[in-house]
């Protein structure tokens, strides 16, 4: 092997290593409920609600709901009535119950 030939290569692995580094120790930001876990609500809601006649994807905090056969809703903090559709996910926070 030429002394050229191990400087490629040992500046092509440093630069693998570099560009692994990179790309794995980056965190991604969180999303969803888990952005809102140390918020003082017993339930996150994730799912889709009519805004405007339009479906849009919404995220509730909330200590109280109902649930239906098909969709599931809470009254927010202005006293509105609020109806996520289904498919919707609630998630429990564990600190507080």
């Amino acid at each position: 092997m030429k002394k050229n030939q191990i400087y490629y290569y040992i500046l092509h692995l440093l630069a693998g290593i570099t560009i692994g580094f990179l790309l794995f120790s980056c965190k991604s930001p969180k999303s969803g409920c888990d952005a809102y876990g140390s918020m003082n609500y017993k339930y996150c809601i994730e799912g889709k609600i009519i805004h405007e006649n339009d479906t849009v994807d919404a995220i509730a905090l909330t200590d109280r709901f109902t649930a239906t056969d098909d969709s599931i809703y809470y009254y927010n903090s202005a006293s509105s009535l609020v109806s996520f559709l289904t498919p919707y996910i609630v998630h429990e926070n564990k600190s507080r119950k």
